[in-house]
């Protein structure tokens, strides 16, 4: 939180009465007074709470992420006393396909309809547009940086992880309830075609990308799409559970007092638990490469406390065959509209580390099973 002497003054931050004054005079925002005062009367208990003063604040350890965030510092007086409130402000977007729910409204729904069923800490959810058109969160303490990840933090997200696929196993039918959920595998599965195909025909028609001329992108894309069926047939054949759907490091806050906190949930959907464990190495390696700990015992120490909380115990060539193929399904599903999507600079720089991250274990799979 900000002391006396960090808050803003002058012109660029004045002194209001009320949010609204404050809309007239500053940025806009997306939500009315009412609306926040009601979320942080809920969230604090305090019937009688009222806004008295509003700022932006920085959001502190911002990674690339899905979506708009904003800083709030709000103060507020009470039958509590004077109260100062640090929140986040987010307004998803980018990440919808087309025919798909949208990734706000799956955010919304998480913090509304399961967040008591959770096995991991997630932010407390202050106030929200009903179709998740924006989000006010807590914001949450600074944790430890993502690049500054130890082995053992590693270990203990990864763990998370198990805890989140336990609680879920074998659900699939159960969460078909959640219509706003991803089901990538299932009814959405088309949705996730069409935009790979789009993204490799829009990699085919950039002259100057060193993905479609250093790579064999377009090849690899091509022969995964025609057996496609059967790489969905494969991975359909494990049990289902809640995914986060973006389980990374950036994802996730690991705090020294307040322990672990999953946000993002934009891409909330139901599928076998290997996509949400192979999307957090292959995110972390992306990013964090070289990690302080191999991603064979981060695999492995996932698959013994999912056997340990008594969830499921994979043998060994099951999942290799549930990895490989979805190695597979996850490069038509994400990375394809990723690489199409990404800064030609970024993709020059990191070249080597996708080579080694995607294109190699990719590959390799695709020799062994296609």
């Amino acid at each position: 939180m900000m002391t006396t002497s960090d808050k803003p003054s002058g012109e660029d931050h004045p002194s209001v009465e009320s949010l609204d004054t404050y809309l007239k005079t500053g940025r806009a925002w997306p939500f009315s007074e009412s609306e926040l005062t009601a979320g942080l009367r809920r969230f604090s208990g305090d019937p009688t709470l009222r806004i008295v003063r509003f700022y932006d604040r920085e959001v502190t350890q911002r990674l690339p992420s899905i979506g708009k965030l904003r800083g709030i510092e709000v103060q507020t007086s009470g039958s509590a006393g004077e109260k100062t409130y640090t929140l986040v402000l987010k307004e998803p977007h980018g990440s919808t396909r087309t025919g798909a729910a949208g990734a706000g409204l799956r955010e919304v729904s998480i913090y509304q309809t399961l967040r008591e069923h959770l096995p991991v800490k997630i932010p407390q959810l202050i106030a929200a547009h009903p179709r998740g058109d924006w989000l006010v969160l807590e914001h949450l303490p600074t944790g430890r940086r993502p690049d500054k990840w130890s082995a053992a933090d590693y270990l203990l997200a990864t763990e998370h992880l198990a805890l989140l696929h336990d609680r879920f196993w074998g659900l699939g039918e159960d969460l078909e309830v959640y219509t706003w959920l991803e089901k990538p595998l299932r009814s959405d599965r088309d949705i996730y075609i069409q935009a790979a195909q789009k993204s490799a025909q829009d990699l085919a028609l950039k002259p100057d990308s060193i993905i479609g001329s250093q790579t064999d992108v377009l090849e690899i894309t091509d022969k995964i799409t025609r057996h496609l069926d059967e790489i969905i047939t494969v991975l359909q054949g494990s049990p289902s559970v809640l995914l986060h759907g973006d389980y990374w490091p950036g994802n996730i806050n690991l705090h020294q007092r307040d322990g672990l906190a999953v946000f993002d949930w934009e891409d909330a959907a139901i599928g076998p638990p290997v996509l949400d464990l192979l999307g957090f190495i292959q995110g972390s390696s992306w990013w964090f490469s070289p990690l302080p700990i191999p991603a064979e015992e981060l695999t492995r120490h996932y698959r013994q406390r999912l056997s340990q909380l008594g969830a499921y115990t994979y043998k060994n060539d099951e999942f290799s065959l549930l990895w490989d193929h979805a190695v597979m399904w996850t490069f038509i599903s994400g990375w394809v509209s990723t690489l199409a999507n990404t800064p030609e600079p970024l993709l020059h720089m990191r070249l080597g580390a996708l080579e080694e991250v995607l294109f190699t274990p990719l590959r390799a799979a695709i020799a062994r099973r296609l």
